[in-house]
């Protein structure tokens, strides 16, 4: 007879109504458990909504490891309520929202991946030209997890950092920050200046930002309680 293993010590049992975490996400594809070392399977909220003033943009992705989608909820979207798929390798990014200036579309999601258990983690980040198709900006990193030989805390933040840093938010950062400078914006090939990636819509930055100055405020407190 088989029988299901006890849980992973350090791993926790939680659980989480994805519509109540993701009303007050600061970003797109936020994990939604604390959980992104070596072999964790990490399911992240996204929430795309339309308006008139709203527009996400289209990017490439690139991840080493498998990605699932599973669409929670949608209308007026590309995506239909409890459609589950997989992604390609490398696969365009947008708001699958039908047009983005209607207030009535919507679509709740999550990406679930599932971290390298004894491997190198590779992630990409891809823009073309609006115009020609050419290549714009490749940004590539190493989102090799904690737990597996290779991984450095340093990359994107430091070895005693209380929340590790997501890579596919940290390293998504960079990539805005690339694709929005004047090279980034300017096709190399018709010479096209690409309006700026609309990066608010995405939050990367935010959920970086905030990362950063949690822990920060837990070794403060640390320092506090020591002293």
């Amino acid at each position: 007879m088989n029988h299901i293993p006890p849980p992973d010590p350090d791993r926790e049992p939680l659980k989480v109504n994805i519509f109540e975490r993701m009303s007050g996400a600061a970003a797109q594809l936020l994990p939604m458990f604390p959980y992104d070392d070596a072999g964790s399977v990490v399911p992240c909220g996204a929430v795309m909504s339309g308006g008139p003033d709203e527009e996400y943009g289209h990017f490439f992705h690139g991840n080493s490891v498998a990605e699932v989608v599973v669409v929670y909820g949608s209308d007026r979207s590309m995506l239909s309520s409890g459609q589950i798929f997989a992604t390609q390798p490398l696969h365009g990014v947008n708001s699958f929202l039908r047009d983005e200036k209607d207030p009535e579309g919507f679509a709740v999601m999550t990406i679930t991946q599932h971290q390298s258990e004894d491997g190198d983690q590779r992630e990409t980040l891809l823009a073309r030209c609006q115009k020609c198709k050419a290549e714009l900006v490749r940004v590539e990193y190493d989102a090799t997890p904690y737990g597996v030989e290779g991984h450095d805390p340093t990359q994107f933040g430091a070895e005693d950092d209380r929340v590790r840093p997501f890579a596919t938010i940290a390293g998504s950062e960079e990539f805005v920050r690339q694709r929005n400078s004047d090279d980034g914006r300017t096709c190399k090939e018709c010479e096209h200046v690409n309006p700026p990636f609309p990066a608010a819509q995405w939050g990367w930055q935010r959920q970086n930002t905030q990362t950063r100055a949690v822990n920060r405020a837990y070794h403060a407190l640390i320092k506090e309680t020591k002293s």
